[in-house]
């Protein structure tokens, strides 16, 4: 089972993200000019960024996700997208601001490739640029998540997800039943996993990768984090 292998066809379908509002919130506290999406998908919100006037390239370790990505694009050199694991990452001139979105961040099981990777984007960053990016909380894996079950019904894809945590990180199996076009349906199955962060956790390697100004939000609002938010959002500057 391969994450975001054939899910990556259904991805934009079942995802239930308010990217305006994501993309929005990542321009009014500094995402301009040239920058770097970290795990970006199929590149809703790299699209977005470009569209706010942004020079963006998507940084994605999936080449299904990415094909996904490059069937969107209108514009041959705005956006543009690499295939590349986000805890190698290297900017290859110096940029204005770094984003990783909707829980990227938790999917670098080892906290030793998280720290580096905060510590490579740091390295691509102009002084005075801007790295945002955001985790599902601890409290979203621990109370939320953990040990339940969820399930979504669609026209044309159905899954099911179970949730199990295991020593500090939540492992996602997911079962796919999409609908073929002489109505039978074909089953998929991915898992996913996802390393709990906690929010003092993810300040500590900001701040020893060098980041200063650190700061945490609500969920895309400039709202403060509370003991029951779901999505914590950092702002760091360089």
């Amino acid at each position: 089972m391969n994450c975001y292998d054939d899910f990556a066809d259904f991805y934009n379908e079942l995802m239930d993200c308010d990217y305006d509002k994501w993309s929005q919130f990542l321009v009014n506290h500094g995402c301009r000019g040239s920058g770097a999406d970290l795990a970006c998908g199929t590149g809703n919100i790299t699209f977005r960024l470009a569209e706010a006037g942004c020079s963006v390239i998507g940084v994605d370790a999936s080449p299904r996700m990415l094909t996904v990505a490059e069937s969107k694009k209108k514009n041959v050199s705005n956006p543009l997208f690499r295939c590349q694991n986000m805890a190698e990452f290297e900017g290859t001139r110096p940029l204005d601001f770094g984003t990783c979105v909707c829980d990227g961040v938790n999917y670098l099981v080892s906290p030793a490739d998280a720290a580096g990777m905060f510590g490579r984007v740091y390295a691509s960053l102009k002084e005075g640029g801007v790295f945002i990016l955001d985790i599902s909380s601890e409290y979203k894996k621990r109370q939320v998540l953990a040990g339940n079950f969820f399930y979504e019904d669609g026209d044309d894809v159905t899954y099911l997800w179970t949730n199990t945590l295991k020593k500090g990180v939540v492992i996602m199996d997911l079962t796919f039943f999409a609908k073929k076009s002489d109505g039978s349906y074909r089953r998929f199955d991915e898992r996913h996993e996802q390393r709990v962060y906690g929010e003092k956790e993810i300040v500590r390697m900001l701040s020893e990768a060098g980041f200063s100004d650190i700061r945490m939000f609500d969920d895309y609002t400039d709202k403060p984090v509370s003991a029951e938010t779901q999505r914590v959002v950092f702002t760091a500057r360089k």
